[in-house]
Order: structure tokens, then C-alpha cells, then sequence
């Protein structure tokens, strides 16, 4: 075994010593950068680079790169405004947007993330729109065919329809709905699971069953002759004019119901039955509430 001069172990002391100082300084600047705020914070280079959706799509990411990153037409059905006075939703698993818009036609238009290879009108839903006894019926599930995921539907309603509809009925599964805009002498509705979203004005009926599902109904008028609300486990929002006139009755499970037009005594209790009212006194409503949450407020 050689043996080492004093030089020698001097230098390969010296070497072993800087080695340890450069991984030291490495490690120190490494962590300096990390907790670094100055103007090339690594988590701004960080959130850059996760913000380039043109480079990496997270949705193509998801499905292995099957689908179109973005949305495309399915398909688009016209109809003439006088063909129909009433509305009719049937929806499961799928989202419908309604929308008031200027001109003489009304439009359905479909849209979906399309299978590779696919041509878009391939995999439109079939039926989705047509015009029947003076209804528009729109018909959307959700189809699982593998030919087109995230399926959105877009209803465009001209504006003098739209303000003068003799009534809308809405079954929606697990999907969603809005309506804005409209203005309707009924609306009717039963909804599972999903969420359901209406501005506008019924004026004179209104009926809602809901689920597990979250309606929303901000009303600028409220109906004149009756309103009937249940839900079950899920979430109610209403709101109305100040000036709405009725005689209303609550019936409260183990939910809660709130309103600001509710007698100072009422302390949110289970009850059996509750009335109150407001204004003229002139509509009939009636509020039920399982063990879901329910609101009915002035705006």
C-alpha cells in the first residue's frame, strides 16, 4: 500500500474541503431561490408554465388526448318565433343555457369536445329540438356514445317571445339549467340533483319539487295567483318584489327556512304549520322544507 507524503494529504485535504464547500453553496442558493419573492419568484415561473394551455391542455391530459381540446358545433336547429308559446326541458347530465336575444328566429345550438377522427355532426344528439302543440321541447341527456364529451346546450329565444311565454316546464335529472330573461305566466318544475338557475318574471303561477339538487329563482315579478315550493335535502333561493301580496303557509322538517317576511316571533323552529303574509295578501303560497335550507326574500 503506497504511502501518502505530507504534501500530498495536504492537497487531497484541500480537495475533499472544497468539495464540501461547492455542495453546501449549492444547496444554500437552492433553497435561497425557493423562498426567493423578488421579481423572478420561481412560483410566478411555476404558474407561467401551468398557464400555457396552447402547450399542455389539462382536459387533453384527462381523456389521453381522445377529444378536441376546445368545444365544437354539433349541430344547430332554427325555428320560426310564432311557431310556439311554451317551453319544455328535459334534461339529464347535460347543461342548457337559455338566452334572450333580438331577431325572428329561435336557435338550439349544441356543442361538444369531439372523439378524434369524429366529423361534429356525427355526434350530435338526435331530436334534440322540435316544435310540438305550440311547445318547444329540448331533449338533452348527456350522451355517453363516446362521440363527444362535455356536451353544453345553448337555446337562443328572440326577445318577443321570450317576454311573452304562456308557461315553461323543466325536468332536470343531474344537469343544469339558467334561464334569464324571460318572462313566463308559468313555470313549472321538478329537479333531482342538479342546479337550476331562473331570472325573469312568472306571473301567476309558479311550482317547484326539488330534490337534492339548488334552484334559484330571482323573480322581478312574483305570481299573482299561487306559488307551491318543496325540497327535500337540497337548497331553495327565491327572491320577489318588496311589494308582493300574499298569504303563505311553511311547513318545516329539520331544514331551515329563512325570510325576511317572516312574523319577529318565528324562531326557525321544526313546525308544523305557519302562517304569514304580506302586501295585499292577494297570491296563496306555499312553502314545504325537509331537511334542506330554503330562502324567501323582498330584493
Amino acid at each position: 500500500m503506497m504511502k501518502l507524503s505530507h504534501e500530498s494529504k495536504l492537497r487531497l485535504g484541500v480537495g475533499i474541503g472544497a468539495f464540501v464547500l461547492i455542495i453546501g453553496l449549492v444547496f444554500g442558493i437552492s433553497r435561497t431561490l425557493i423562498h426567493f419573492d423578488g421579481p423572478w419568484d420561481l412560483d410566478d415561473v411555476v404558474s407561467g408554465l401551468s398557464g400555457m394551455d396552447d402547450v399542455v391542455d389539462d382536459d387533453v391530459l384527462n381523456d389521453g388526448g381522445k377529444y378536441s381540446a376546445q368545444p365544437q358545433q354539433l349541430s344547430s336547429a332554427t325555428f320560426d318565433a310564432d311557431e310556439f308559446r311554451y317551453l319544455d326541458f328535459d334534461i339529464n347530465a347535460a347543461s342548457v343555457d337559455v338566452k334572450v336575444v333580438d331577431g325572428n328566429k329561435a336557435r338550439v345550438i349544441e356543442r361538444g369536445r369531439v372523439a378524434k377522427g369524429m366529423d361534429a355532426s356525427k355526434a350530435a344528439t338526435q331530436n334534440i329540438a322540435f316544435v310540438e302543440d305550440s311547445t318547444l321541447k329540448v331533449s338533452q341527456f348527456g350522451s355517453d356514445d363516446g362521440k363527444a364529451i362535455d356536451r353544453s346546450v345553448t337555446v337562443e329565444l328572440p326577445r318577443r317571445v321570450a317576454e311573452h311565454l304562456k308557461g315553461v316546464n323543466a325536468h332536470v335529472g343531474s344537469g343544469d339549467l339558467q334561464i334569464a330573461g324571460v318572462i313566463c305566466d308559468g313555470f313549472d318544475l321538478f329537479l333531482g340533483a342538479g342546479d337550476v338557475e331562473f331570472t325573469g318574471s312568472v306571473t301567476d303561477a309558479l311550482s317547484a319539487e326539488v330534490g337534492s339538487g339548488d334552484a334559484t329563482f330571482e323573480l322581478y315579478q312574483a305570481p299573482a295567483k299561487s306559488m307551491d315550493v318543496s325540497v327535500g335535502s337540497g337548497d331553495v333561493e327565491i327572491t320577489v318584489p318588496n311589494s308582493t301580496g300574499f298569504t303563505a303557509s311553511l311547513t318545516v322538517g329539520s331544514g331551515d327556512f329563512e325570510s325576511d317576511f317572516l312574523p319577529l316571533g318565528y324562531d326557525g323552529e321544526t313546525i308544523l304549520n305557519l302562517e304569514f303574509d304580506n302586501g295585499d295578501k292577494s297570491a296563496t303560497y306555499r312553502f314545504k322544507v325537509g331537511s334542506g335550507d330554503m330562502s324567501f326574500d323582498p330584493e
